[in-house]
């Protein structure tokens, strides 16, 4: 083909679109965040704050006394079953649950705590499934009774 007069070219026309290629995206910014700190495990963990003067009180000791040995209570859950390994505290009587009944620790109070067990838990004569645990309580455990007390 013959040059255009004027001596110069005529560019070629543009490809189709779908021919075209993109250009590339621009490389990502890096970002200098430093990881979030792991969670400290819940125990180790701070009370949170209460009210301007308002002291936190630690929580009393309380001791199982059964067949003239007392036990302090110092855990959150303090198992009382057959089990050797599974309890903190030992009942050696088939009629008792490998974890029978359980003192909890909540909200600033100890509770008795029947864990399903088949024979169940006494106090005054009754059955219950869960009960506030009061200076000088006591609870049977089928023929087993333990008394509960803050006084070491």
């Amino acid at each position: 083909m013959p040059a255009p007069p004027g001596g110069s070219r005529v560019p070629p026309p543009p490809p189709p679109v779908s021919a075209r290629v993109a250009p590339p995206p621009p490389p990502p910014v890096a970002r200098s965040v430093p990881p979030a700190p792991p969670l400290a495990p819940p125990a180790a963990r701070p009370a949170p704050p209460g009210p301007p003067g308002y002291a936190a009180a630690p929580a009393p000791t309380l001791f199982v006394e059964y067949e003239g040995t007392r036990y302090p209570v110092t855990k959150e859950r303090f198992i009382i079953g057959r089990g050797k390994q599974s309890s903190d505290l030992t009942i050696k009587d088939p009629n008792v649950s490998r974890q029978h009944a359980m003192v909890e620790f909540l909200n600033g109070q100890f509770y008795m705590v029947d864990m399903g067990s088949t024979n169940g838990i006494e106090h005054q004569g009754q059955r219950v499934q869960r009960k506030v645990i009061n200076e000088g309580d006591y609870f049977k455990v089928c023929d087993h009774e333990m008394r509960f007390t803050f006084h070491g």
